[in-house]
């Protein structure tokens, strides 16, 4: 089964980026490439732009979770690629 990853959106404006999740093609370069250059995207996201809103496609029952800054977005991931 395909994961959906989880949805990042900023608040300033209506784009988002969706982070799969790790899993998502297995142990290849490609996607270890694709998966690391995502996540890039993510981090050069400037704080002007936070909060942040995380929201675990694959569990729509979850509420969204709110990221504050830089360090609240590496402590949620810390905890989902557990």
């Amino acid at each position: 089964m395909y994961l959906k990853g989880y949805l990042i959106k900023k608040t300033n404006d209506d784009r988002s980026i969706i982070l799969p999740k790790w899993d998502f093609g297995g142990d290849k370069s490609w996607t270890n490439k694709s998966w690391n250059n995502t996540l890039e995207s993510i981090r050069e996201i400037s704080e002007a732009h936070y909060p942040l809103f995380a929201l675990d496609l694959d569990n729509p029952d979850l509420s969204e979770t709110q990221l504050n800054d830089k360090s609240a977005f590496e402590e949620w991931l810390k905890e989902k690629m557990r």
